[in-house]
């Protein structure tokens, strides 16, 4: 989102409600996104922006079906112990252009691999001298969880990772975190 502080915030508070209602309505990420935009550019004209990642999980196949407008993109970590990949797809941000023209992605989660979705907190933060957690950090982290453990200690690991590399620094934005795992079987 463009800026910190109350105006992101009743933002966020205006944004989250009408986008679950667009994606109920449409069931359809793209929908939903092109929908929420229109808001955003042409009745509210705040000047202000959002990066969302929309997408419909079906839980008994594994097919998730999303569409990203600006979002960090999300990682999907293979059962087999290969490295997490990033998952390709993306668009500009909501609220900046009138017409996003997203496509809808669609990624099968195999049993036992894992979807991390994250926002930029977790790479963005930043250690008392000024490096920043990054990507590759992050990346490392999450593949070093992923042959143990559950989706609760993936995030577990990344967030102490995150908490232990700032140290004293104080953060720079806030941190969202969401690993999901398909049970083998």
């Amino acid at each position: 989102m463009s800026g910190k502080g109350i105006a992101a915030a009743l933002l966020m508070a205006f944004v989250r409600p009408i986008m679950r209602s667009a994606l109920d309505r449409s069931g359809d990420p793209v929908t939903a996104l092109e929908r929420m935009n229109h808001i955003l550019v042409d009745e509210r004209r705040t000047g202000l922006f959002v990066t969302v990642l929309a997408g419909v999980l079906e839980l008994d196949t594994g097919v998730f079906t999303f569409a990203n407008a600006g979002h960090e993109m999300p990682l999907l970590a293979p059962a087999d112990g290969a490295e997490p990949r990033w998952v390709a797809g993306g668009g500009p941000l909501l609220g900046v252009f009138g017409e996003l023209g997203l496509t809808a992605e669609r990624l099968e989660i195999r049993p036992g691999e894992r979807l991390v979705l994250f926002t930029d907190g977790i790479t963005d933060a930043a250690s008392p001298s000024g490096e920043r957690f990054g990507h590759d950090r992050f990346l490392q982290t999450v593949a070093a969880t992923c042959q143990v453990g559950t989706a609760v200690d993936t995030c577990r690991a990344v967030i102490q990772g995150v908490l232990g590399f700032q140290a004293d620094a104080l953060p720079a934005d806030d941190l969202a975190l969401l690993v999901l795992r398909r049970l083998p079987g």
